[in-house]
């Protein structure tokens, strides 16, 4: 039986739109659209302007939606920048798919004059890659401080731009396998800019894994399953699966997630417990004395910040989140300012918030636990207690409706574009399967 780099690479050189589940095609096209809708959202945060300034030379690939071009490469590093700077792009299989693999499949897309269906496929092969590799891991990869986008994101990347190239089973296993020296991001960055960059380097480096893969270079055709390669290298325990048969259509069991805060998205089922307590007409924000959240041990460990000063710090504390939440009766675009973040009654509300983390663990996404919920006592006595919440609104289980996803699209885009263009914009997305090619997109 071949190894596993071998079964991708037959796997992802072999698929073809024709095979894919209708669910499949529905998936991609909400991660495609949710993806292009934060990216112009992230267009202006610092990380993407600097980035600009180290800008490569090229003509191969629209960058940022704009006139502006650059080789495939730099111009996914940057898209998928500016997709992850906010931090409000959608979550899977522990980490965040579609802001790796969209701006790899936009950027190779346009070079290659690849229509959508191509594109959808690829994708597929990505997301596939990505689920296979992570789902030979019962333990998790953030308790080791592994920024799962950017260690598996570089593979999938790479897996998606091969499928789009055609690249044939062996040059496709070069590529997964080069891209597997290529993977590395740290839980420790969480919180700066450098966590986007993880994620844009991620399909910068798959891009260029096929690319160089295509021109001759080789790699180990075991590179994924060896005893000293990828797998075996970043398992946090040590007990990872390296033989036995790929599965298939991981992507109809954990789907995607779209995100409805632009926070870590360990905090959303709480977030949303909180805004159901403050439309409560008995909760009022300066009659609060304490606020307990309850999570999982591993979501409270990615929210390292407790007293942020920062917009960007505030995207992984529990305590903004919960007095934005209790306050403003919201957290959105808005909430995520530097001036929101140090206001008085935000920060007077942060050190009433105790995190109570539990080792209980959801057996479908044990990186969560069970359920979360949220306590707020008042300073009569009084306690109010949220429900149970099991899945976030946005949760592939508990999924935005297409209007509901229209309605972020347009507000992360603002005045970006205008209504006609917007709407343009996002129902090409939403046929992707019809589009003749990528650069209609920019039109």
């Amino acid at each position: 039986m071949p190894g596993l780099t071998q079964q991708l690479a037959e796997f992802i050189a072999g698929l073809e739109f024709a095979q894919l589940p209708a669910e499949a095609v529905a998936t991609v096209k909400r991660g495609t659209m949710d993806c292009v809708g934060v990216l112009f959202a992230g267009r202006g945060e610092p990380v993407v302007r600097i980035l600009l300034k180290h800008l490569s030379a090229g003509n191969e690939a629209s960058v940022l939606f704009e006139s502006r071009k650059a080789s495939s490469e730099h111009a996914a590093l940057i898209n998928a920048a500016a997709a992850h700077a906010l931090d409000y792009d959608d979550t899977g299989l522990d980490g965040h798919p579609s802001v790796v693999l969209v701006p790899t499949l936009l950027a190779e897309g346009e070079r290659l004059g690849a229509p959508g269906r191509e594109l959808i496929a690829a994708y597929v092969a990505g997301y596939e890659t990505w689920a296979e590799l992570i789902s030979r891991d019962a333990d998790k990869h953030h308790g080791k401080g592994w920024h799962p986008s950017a260690v598996f994101g570089p593979v999938a990347a790479a897996a998606a731009a091969a499928r789009l190239a055609r690249l044939d089973a062996g040059m496709t296993a070069n590529a997964i396998a080069m891209a597997a020296s290529m993977g590395g991001g740290l839980v420790a960055n969480f919180g700066s800019m450098t966590k986007p960059f993880q994620v844009g380097r991620a399909a910068q480096s798959g891009i260029q894994a096929a690319r160089l893969a295509a021109a001759g270079m080789s790699a180990s055709p075991d590179a994924l399953e060896h005893p000293g390669g990828f797998l075996a290298a970043l398992s946090p325990k040590g007990s990872v699966r390296l033989d036995g048969n790929m599965g298939k259509w991981h992507i109809l069991r954990h789907g995607l997630s779209i995100k409805r805060y632009p926070v870590c998205y360990a905090l959303h089922r709480a977030i949303d417990a909180a805004l159901e307590l403050a439309s409560r007409p008995e909760l009022v924000a300066d009659r609060i004395s304490g606020i307990e959240v309850t999570l999982g041990r591993h979501q409270a460990a990615m929210l390292r910040h407790h007293a942020p000063q920062k917009a960007l710090d505030a995207k992984f504390s529990a305590e903004f989140a919960m007095a934005a939440a209790l306050f403003a009766r919201r957290v959105g675009l808005a909430e995520l300012s530097d001036t929101f973040v140090r206001s008085e009654p935000i920060q007077s509300l942060m050190p009433k918030v105790r995190v109570v983390s539990v080792d209980a663990a959801d057996p479908e996404e044990p990186l969560f636990s069970p359920f979360d919920t949220v306590r707020v006592t008042l300073t009569d006595g009084g306690v109010l207690a949220s429900e149970r919440v099991h899945h976030a609104k946005g949760h592939a289980k508990n999924p935005l409706d297409l209007d509901e996803l229209r309605a972020k699209f347009n507000d992360c885009i603002a005045d970006a574009l205008s209504a006609a263009r917007r709407n343009t914009l996002f129902n090409r997305l939403n046929t992707l399967e019809s589009l003749p090619g990528v650069a209609e997109l920019y039109e």
